[in-house]
């Protein structure tokens, strides 16, 4: 009886994996047979919708024509829009309120609100009245975007850095938290874009917030720098006593070899850490005027608005290409439209 159940026991363990390799295997070619069912389905689509168009070319070409025709048409009586684009990088969590003015002077171009867009610029209402739109948008690039991580996960705590990956990261940051900024304007007058940047940095760096917290920064930053310039000097001092000293003991006819060795030993040593110290040193002093210099403004101008503008060159913003989209858009609502019209009265009669 002892040997029989070991037997049964591995029969019924085979009949088990059995049962879940056939489970797996059914389950995959159903897996398979839905996936093949859907690509099935859209080529089906395809080709009919193909077919479709084909036996109504004529009549969807007209359409493109007219759209075309359309397209010229627009494109004839609308005035050229040019394109500015400027980079800025703000400081002192300056970014929301950038955004925030922005958005305002975009909605007072949406409402032709000239006179508004002339005080806030300081240039004439009809110029004013030439600023189509006025937007913003972070400047992302997947290096910036990686240095940034890091730099972030490095500051963090091992055990909430193991926990905070990549795309975690990326999610979690709004448009305010990127260091560049585009300002993209758009206006009918092409000289324009000269005297449109420097009222909208104005109009953030002079917020009180950001002015307390700049000079505020500025001071520590220079006490910074006189506390490190001072070390360094310190330093030096040191190191210069130390060659001293070496100079001294060499000129000595008589030291004990033991102690003489221990001695210039501890002396490396000690000499090895000053040169450390003002590496260390110099490295903080040249981040200290680093920040200084950024400090020194509440926005950094990148980039400036050039002089003048430029046209916007872009196929899906062409009239023409739109025309013709349009056309054929338009003409394949017609039809889904007539056919399910068509569908749903027979349904009725049925």
């Amino acid at each position: 009886m002892s040997t029989s159940k070991p037997k049964n026991t591995n029969e019924n363990e085979e009949i088990d994996l059995g049962v879940l390799f056939n489970s797996i295997g059914r389950g995959i070619s159903k897996l398979f047979a839905l996936a093949g069912t859907l690509i099935m389905f859209v080529l089906n689509t395809i080709l009919a919708a193909t077919f479709f168009v084909r036996k109504r070319i004529l009549y969807f070409a007209l359409a493109c024509v007219v759209g075309l025709v359309a397209g010229v048409f627009v494109e004839r009586i609308s005035p050229p829009k040019y394109v500015a684009t400027a980079t800025l990088e703000p400081h002192f969590d300056s970014a929301r309120q950038l955004y925030s003015n922005v958005e305002y002077l975009n909605d007072l171009a949406n409402q032709s609100d000239s006179i508004q867009l002339s005080t806030f610029f300081d240039i004439s209402p009809s110029d004013a009245a030439k600023i189509a739109s006025v937007e913003i948008n972070p400047f992302i690039t997947e290096t910036r975007l990686l240095q940034d991580y890091n730099a972030y996960v490095t500051g963090l705590d091992s055990l909430v850095a193991t926990e905070m990956s990549y795309k975690d990261y990326t999610k979690q940051m709004s448009s305010y938290d990127r260091k560049i900024h585009i300002i993209k304007v758009t206006s009918l007058k092409q000289d324009i874009f000269g005297s449109l940047l420097f009222p909208l940095i104005k109009s953030v760096s002079e917020i009180t917030y950001f002015k307390d917290q700049q000079i505020t920064q500025l001071k520590n930053l220079e006490l910074a720098d006189s506390i490190t310039k001072v070390s360094i000097v310190q330093t030096d001092s040191l190191l210069a006593l130390f060659e001293d000293v070496r100079i001294v003991e060499a000129n000595k006819e008589f030291s004990n070899g033991t102690n003489l060795y221990m001695s210039e030993k501890a002396k490396d040593n000690t000499e090895i850490s000053l040169l450390n110290r003002k590496i260390q040193l110099s490295d903080k002093l040249e981040g200290i005027r680093t920040a200084k210099l950024k400090a020194k403004n509440v926005v950094d101008i990148v980039a400036a608005f050039p002089a003048v503008g430029y046209l916007e060159k872009s196929t899906w913003k062409n009239k023409k290409v739109q025309g013709v989209l349009a056309g054929f858009i338009l003409l394949s609502l017609f039809y889904i439209v007539i056919h399910l019209d068509a569908f749903i009265l027979s349904k009725k009669e049925d």
